[in-house]
């Protein structure tokens, strides 16, 4: 045996040829595949990342870039440590902590860069790819989009492309039939997926989630109020929530759509300071039918604990039926949970309600001011205190007067102000938007001894004609005062005494600065505006039938199917039974399919052999194709151009057939030759 070796060595080597071994490195085309990947995978959240953390991407990317081009070594273990420290010190600085979604993803983001800068064999170029998957997976933690959900679908072709050709060691396969091969494993599985969402045993609450972003900045309300806090998000037209009402809608003027309660005051921020839990909501409630409003709202994810709701909702022992969210002793409704998905819920509200909820320590917090902060509103308050006769409901219509005829100004640009913000306000600037007339309206009720607060929520809302719902923008954002008067808190929108429109007809009719509004709210364009329409009725429903596809829904259409009381046993059976059903339907098609794709020159000679069965000239057994064609010129008259098509099908098939079947360009001229092919009797 050994002799055998070691005179085949011999031979190789008198002969000169050298067994080369195998190389498991991943090529230039590959791998610059692999870097592409990586950002089509990240490109949507680059848009939340932090510049510095795009920048490093970026440049690390261009060296990467360079390196595989120039076909050059990766730099040495020293540098990559290096590189690993500026990532993580990028990612630190950037948020001020590593830990949570954010700074998360940007870490996985960076370090699957940085892999490339030691991707040696087909190893790690797999390691790329599955933390490609799950970065395009996280996407999901910032929208759930009809449009997110298409161009993750393509990304997931993509990188299953690059997983058939790292598999593809002989390099047989095109990019274009990788692309195709990637697109047909994506179809096979999609009756899978849809079973898995339909049946898959839904459970209350969040599926999956990471620890909360304490530091995230976004667009939306929060549960605290500044001057500039409110104003901020009136360019944005990013929706907040949408309302279906079931048969009254309120008008304009009482959409009021009541958020946080800020009690808590330091002389310029706002801040929730509810009472205790044990402490019960008082809101008393009428029999009039007029003013109460059915309606169910569809929430965009906010990562607040608390809902949107006319005042005032009405619950039975201060919850809901299914103990989603309760009544607080501000008549916030609140959750358990940060809303991180979207979130339908239903409520009936009464708008001429009373809210007499006011301890005496209640009583105490709401008129609190800081000491030694704004001593010119306080006197202000003092004087028109005075002047009104020390009367609650006079002081009242005397501060907006005040507003009113002091030429102040309701606008989207306000000046900065200083550490005495309402002095500043009421005195020196007179421009504000919202939370600056709120603010001031509040702390001169305040400095009278009058128990006031802020709410934050919306006002107003539009319409969607095409399908009956109303959409609640960020751009609706609002603040406004309660006042307590006649032994119950009433709510005072001081805006409406600067621009009445506002609160009659809505923000884009406030006469602000047009060029700081969305465009969908100024534009005079009907065509842009019914565009809008359809694209908001379409993310609606993927919203209601998708995203929402709730617990509730689930026991919803399992009725409608016939299964009246689904438990999770029987859930699980009938997913067993349609995964088995479907599964064995799958792989019956892809045998049949694999049967076909084994030999398609025989496949399509078959189609060939059927078509010119029906035309009258049936193949014989012991028939070849020479034979066959030798047949049919001579006993049938066909046109010309059907015999110059037949003559190119016959030697076409005995060159791929018993020839070069690899011959791509006549493969796949012959295919398109049968499809077409349409036989004419000569005249």
């Amino acid at each position: 045996m050994h002799s055998n070796v070691n005179s085949n060595m011999k031979s190789n080597i008198n002969t000169g040829h050298t067994i080369k071994p195998v190389v498991d490195k991943p090529d230039q085309n590959t791998l610059f595949f692999l870097l592409v990947s990586i950002h089509l995978s990240a490109l949507p959240l680059y848009g939340d990342m932090p510049l510095a953390i795009i920048a490093l991407a970026a440049c690390l990317s261009l060296w990467q870039f360079f390196l595989i081009r120039q076909q050059r070594d990766n730099p040495g273990k020293l540098v990559q440590l290096l590189i690993i420290f500026l990532a993580f010190a990028t990612v630190l600085a950037s948020y001020g902590h590593i830990f949570g979604q954010q700074p998360g993803i940007a870490l996985v983001t960076l370090m699957t860069v940085l892999k490339l800068f030691e991707t040696k064999n087909l190893r790690d170029a797999y390691i790329i790819i599955y933390s490609a998957f799950f970065i395009i997976a996280s996407n999901f933690f910032h929208s759930q989009s009809i449009w997110l959900i298409l161009y993750v679908f393509f990304v997931v072709i993509f990188l299953i492309a690059i997983l058939i050709a790292l598999s593809d060691k002989l390099h047989s396969l095109p990019i274009k039939n990788r692309l195709a091969m990637a697109s047909r494993f994506v179809l096979y599985a999609m009756p899978l997926m849809l079973i898995l969402f339909v049946l898959f045993p839904r459970i209350p609450g969040p599926l999956w989630g990471l620890p909360d972003d304490a530091f995230a900045s976004n667009s939306r309300l929060s549960e605290e109020m500044s001057p500039g806090s409110i104003n901020r998000l009136i360019s944005s037209p990013a929706i907040a929530f949408r309302v279906k009402f079931d048969k009254k809608i309120p008008p304009h003027r009482q959409l009021y759509w009541r958020g946080a309660v800020l009690s808590s005051y330091d002389g310029k921020t706002w801040r929730r300071s509810d009472a205790p839990k044990s402490a019960l909501a008082n809101i008393r409630y009428n029999d009039e039918t007029d003013n109460t409003f059915d309606y169910t709202i569809t929430l965009e994810p906010n990562h607040l604990k608390w809902l949107l709701s006319l005042e005032y909702p009405q619950l039975q022992n201060n919850s809901n039926i299914n103990g989603n969210y309760k009544l607080n002793r501000e008549a916030m409704l609140l959750v358990p949970r940060k809303i991180t998905n979207i979130m339908n819920y239903t409520v009936s509200s009464q708008t001429s309600a009373s809210n007499q909820a006011l301890f005496e320590q209640e009583d105490y917090k709401n008129r609190l001011l800081p000491v030694g902060k704004n001593p010119q509103t306080i006197q202000l308050a003092k004087n028109l205190w005075q002047a009104s006769g020390f009367n609650t409901q006079l002081y009242i219509n005397t501060v907006l007067s005040y507003f009113n005829d002091n030429n102040f100004v309701y606008t989207l640009n306000p000046d900065l102000l200083g550490e005495n913000a309402m002095d500043d306000f009421l005195f020196a600037s007179r421009r504000g938007f919202c939370e600056h007339y709120a603010s001031a309206f509040t702390t001169l009720m305040r400095a009278a001894g009058i128990p006031a607060r802020v709410v934050v929520g919306y006002q107003g809302g539009k319409m969607n004609p095409l399908d009956d719902y109303m959409i609640v923008r960020q751009s609706d954002a609002h603040a406004w005062s309660e006042v307590w008067l006649n032994d119950h808190w009433q709510r005072v929108d001081p805006t409406a005494a600067v621009s009445p429109d506002r609160v009659e007809q809505g923000v884009s009719h406030a006469r602000l600065e047009n060029n700081q509004l969305p465009l969908i709210l100024v534009s005079n364009s009907q065509l842009l505006k019914n565009v809008a329409f359809l694209y908001d009725s379409f993310q609606n429903n993927w919203n209601q039938w998708v995203i929402g596809f709730n617990q509730k829904k689930q026991e919803e259409l399992l009725k409608s199917l016939g299964f009246e009381k689904a438990g999770y046993s029987d859930l699980i059976l009938l997913l067993v039974i349609c995964m088995a059903v479907t599964g064995a339907i799958v792989g019956w098609f892809l045998l049949t399919h694999y049967s076909r794709e084994k030999d398609r020159v025989q496949h399509h000679y078959n189609r060939l052999c059927l078509k010119l069965q029906r035309f009258g000239l049936p193949r014989r057994l012991n028939e070849g194709p020479q034979d066959f064609e030798n047949r049919i010129d001579n006993e049938t008259a066909l046109s010309a151009s059907s015999k110059q098509d037949l003559t190119f099908i016959f030697n076409a098939y005995r060159t791929l057939h018993y020839g070069n079947q690899k011959n791509a360009r006549l493969l796949e001229r012959y295919i398109k030759k049968i499809k077409k092919l349409k036989l004419k009797k000569s005249d």
